[in-house]
């Protein structure tokens, strides 16, 4: 019989079944998620009966999902909510004007976690991501300039460990990272070519918050042929620097 982690909480278990539903497995029975959780089946069993008497997992013909009363709480206050909100005009103007996929996203741990994307269909690149996916932060656009402007330890953390092969264009180790991160903070954004599909390139730009800190980033994904218009790349910054007003940050002008 399993038996719980020492010193393992009811809140912590809670979490482990919560973090087991995604796009592909957004129903899940009781026995599934004890398998994919390594809980014991009795506990899951009671946790699931309990999550779904407080709305926190919805009953379905085959198991459990997660519930609306989840994602009211995740909505109330959650500055992940007005940042979305914040940047959606300005995604949308940048949709229009590109005809492609558009992203935003922040550093969770060492990933990027996408907060919304917006997606284009005819003549659109592949994009593999949903929203609430993530991707490993210094292989991605997006998570290469939130890690410029990081403090050192995070990037540090970051470079620690080798990249994940996702294309025979994915850079294999870091050694060349610390300039490609000094390369962003002189020219304000970052474009990657094939790292995460090869037919694919990325364009992403710094978004700020009112104390200047940087807290997320807008990408636009491009076919990568060779022939990236170069509007691309001011109209990626202008849009993450409106966005950045717009959250309150006020860039100090020189002189």
């Amino acid at each position: 019989m399993k038996k719980p982690t020492p010193g393992e909480s009811g809140l912590s278990r809670a979490m482990k079944i919560l973090a087991v539903f995604n796009s592909e497995h957004s129903t899940l029975s009781p026995a599934e998620i004890a398998r994919r959780t390594n809980l014991p089946v009795a506990s899951t069993y009671r946790m699931v009966n309990e999550m779904v008497k407080l709305g926190i997992l919805d009953k379905t013909s085959s198991g459990v999902q997660t519930g609306v009363r989840l994602w009211e709480l995740a909505s109330r206050g959650s500055k992940t909510v007005n940042l979305r909100n914040t940047a959606l005009p300005y995604m949308e103007d940048i949709q229009r004007a590109m005809q492609q996929h558009t992203q935003l996203g922040v550093l969770e741990g060492k990933d990027v976690l996408f907060l919304e994307r917006l997606s284009a269909s005819e003549g659109a690149v592949v994009n593999i991501l949903k929203v609430a996916e993530r991707l490993p932060a210094i292989i991605s656009a997006p998570g290469l300039v939130i890690a410029a402007f990081s403090p050192l330890d995070v990037q540090q953390g970051l470079l620690a460990e080798a990249p994940k092969r996702y294309t025979s264009l994915t850079p294999t180790d870091t050694k060349g990272f610390p300039a490609i991160l000094a390369d962003i903070r002189r020219k304000g954004f970052v474009q990657i070519d094939g790292w995460i599909a090869e037919g694919v390139s990325a364009v992403s730009a710094p978004i700020r918050d009112a104390e200047g800190s940087v807290v997320a980033a807008l990408s636009v994904l491009l076919p990568n042929d060779g022939k990236t218009p170069r509007v691309a790349h001011p109209v990626v910054q202008i849009a993450a620097a409106g966005i950045s007003r717009a959250l309150g940050y006020a860039p100090v002008r020189a002189g």
